[in-house]
């Protein structure tokens, strides 16, 4: 990186950036940065960094950061967007619900149990209201569907025994509270659907919490035993940009995976806040809602 040469303009975008981290960390950031700086001009040739050029190493290498890119790139935009988000436009509202394209999989038996946990914290929100059309699709195909809200349980945070680890209780977890007909419901489904929003750019505290909580069913060995069941996620978060929060999604999965949960299906509602936060406002995309309704079908018709 020494022979290249920056732009001012370059540099005053990769100070912007490096100046939200704290002190400890600018160092690591700069060097990420850097290394994609680096590659983009390997790809495009030549030696001369512009601020384009930074813009799109950083939309590269830290995708979660499209609003802040929008932003160094286009700040007008970003102040309409902020602007339009305060009132709700009837003709064409900025919500957007998506089901997404993923790779086909396949599943031993027959999907007739759904068992869905909502971990969003407002029953009837939007996350609830995306869920409960893919629910409605899956119960149209001759499911059985339970579905619970994390905020109407009794679910403490992990405590770090281990006692699940090394004494295994009858119970699985050594707290005793309504996460233990969560295990049983979740290990005797045919499918699990989970639901959450995304806060301050990660899972909401409720996932968080179950996801600590079943570390009681990470029995080393014990989850290779367990076929694969198909699984659905339904995420929603306030900035209105369909795929802001991939990660989180991609990390999602990965995580459910080692409990059994392959992931079929996968439905995300974004653009709720201010005036698009309001219970209900997902039903506002009526196609959107109808796509989660064909997800929740999907689900439950995989076979071999």
């Amino acid at each position: 990186m020494e022979k290249s040469c920056f732009t001012a303009d370059a540099h005053q975008v990769m100070e912007k950036f490096l100046s939200f981290w704290p002190v400890m960390s600018k160092a690591f950031h700069e060097h990420r940065l850097l290394e994609a700086i680096e590659y983009r001009l390997l790809k495009e040739g030549g030696n001369r960094v512009t601020k384009d050029l930074v813009i799109n190493a950083l939309a590269e290498r830290y995708p979660s950061f499209e609003t802040f890119i929008l932003a160094l790139k286009n700040p007008e935009r970003v102040a309409a967007i902020m602007n339009d988000q305060k009132s709700i436009d009837e003709h064409k509202p900025l919500i957007k619900i998506t089901r997404w394209k993923l790779p086909s999989i396949k599943t031993p038996g027959t999907v007739k149990d759904v068992f869905a946990l909502l971990a969003g914290p407002r029953t009837g929100g939007n996350t609830d209201c995306i869920m409960d059309a893919l629910l409605d699709g899956a119960a149209e195909a001759s499911c059985i569907v339970e579905k619970l809200g994390f905020s109407q349980l009794n679910i403490s945070p992990c405590i770090g025994c281990l006692k699940c680890q090394d004494e295994k209780p009858d119970t699985l977890c050594a707290i005793k509270d309504d996460m233990v007909y969560v295990y049983k419901r979740f290990l005797e489904c045919d499918a699990f659907v989970l639901g959450f929003p995304v806060y301050t750019a990660r899972e909401n505290a409720q996932t968080a919490i179950f996801f600590d909580r079943l570390k009681a069913l990470s029995i080393p060995g014990e989850h290779k035993k367990r076929n694969l069941k198909p699984g659905a996620l339904v995420v929603t978060w306030g900035w209105p940009s369909q795929y802001l929060y991939k990660e989180i999604i991609h990390n999602t999965a990965f995580l459910i995976r080692h409990f059994g949960v392959e992931v079929a299906e996968v439905v995300t509602g974004c653009g709720f806040w201010d005036a698009y936060y309001k219970k209900g406002t997902a039903r506002r995309d009526s196609n959107g809602m109808a796509e989660a309704r064909v997800a929740g079908s999907a689900l439950v018709q995989l076979h071999i």
